[in-house]
């Protein structure tokens, strides 16, 4: 099979999920096949540690089968050669993707089920990009927006022009902001969005992850992913202060210029996961009250 088809497998894994069955045995076949059901087993257990039993494995192998994504051979499984070909050129068009200028993407060109990955070098970059381009995206139906938190988002350090358009984007469409912190500094800077027009701010709401934040707008989901040492100081920086007298601007504003790590974006049109998450945080929470 070779090198390429390991990376490919891979990179496969980002697709299927790091820990399905799918994505183990394709890792599996990669380098080994073609194997028995009983080989590809044995492996599970060796390589992986799976717990699951033979029966659930061999029944993935026979979705897998059904997907193409394998072929059997007498009693022996390998992958398919067809379905490789054509993820290779998925993984070709995703790589193109990636390489997207955010300043040229058009979200308004993006089809159901598109994925593009953004890189962005701090989080005044992510910001503008925010405010800019995902915020005002085509929204026809009006359906309420979604920011999924773990901190709340500051406007310092956006320039005016920004700040105009923060205001246009929350009088475009109705916001509403999910915050997993409580504390002084994130109820701060909520009720300075509050003053720009977010509809509503709730906090101490599990929305987030450890390094990565959502917001919906409309049919599309914008996931921001930040680095582990950023997501910390940003922890300490909004934890700290007792008062909001003892909150030091001077600081926030340093690390929100000076500090320039690496951000990812990934955005995906899904207007079906989409309206899942609005019907989750919105809907909700509205029920019960």
């Amino acid at each position: 099979m070779g090198y390429k088809i390991v990376m490919q497998a891979n990179t496969l894994m980002s697709i299927f999920g790091e820990n399905t069955a799918k994505s183990k045995i394709i890792q599996i076949l990669a380098t080994n096949e073609p194997l028995t059901a009983k080989q590809i087993h044995y492996k599970l257990k060796r390589q992986f540690a799976v717990t699951s039993t033979y029966q659930a494995m061999h029944k993935t192998l026979k979705q897998m089968l059904e997907e193409e994504i394998l072929t059997k051979k007498t009693k022996t499984y390998s992958l398919n050669q067809t379905w490789v070909e054509n993820y290779k050129k998925t993984a070709e068009q995703l790589d193109a993707k990636t390489k997207t200028n955010p300043k040229e993407l058009s979200l308004d060109d993006m089809q159901e089920g598109e994925t593009v990955h953004l890189p962005f070098k701090g989080i005044l970059e992510v910001g503008w990009f925010l405010v800019d381009k995902l915020m005002i995206t085509n929204n026809p139906d009006k359906k309420p927006c979604l920011a999924l938190w773990r901190f709340c988002y500051s406007i310092i350090g956006l320039e005016s022009k920004h700040l105009i358009g923060l205001k246009n984007a929350f009088t475009q469409n109705e916001w509403y902001a999910f915050v997993e912190e409580k504390n002084k500094v994130d109820q701060m800077f909520g009720e300075t969005l509050k003053s720009y027009g977010l509809k509503k701010i709730q906090y101490g709401i599990k929305c987030a992850t450890p390094l990565s934040d959502k917001m919906i707008i409309g049919d599309y989901i914008a996931e921001m992913i930040y680095p582990s040492t950023f997501r910390k100081l940003w922890e300490i920086q909004n934890r700290l202060p007792i008062k909001i007298i003892e909150f030091n601007l001077a600081k926030h504003l340093m690390n929100m210029r000076e500090l320039q790590p690496r951000i990812e974006v990934i955005i995906t049109k899904n207007s079906k996961l989409a309206d899942e998450f609005r019907k989750e945080y919105i809907h909700q929470n509205k029920a019960k009250k």
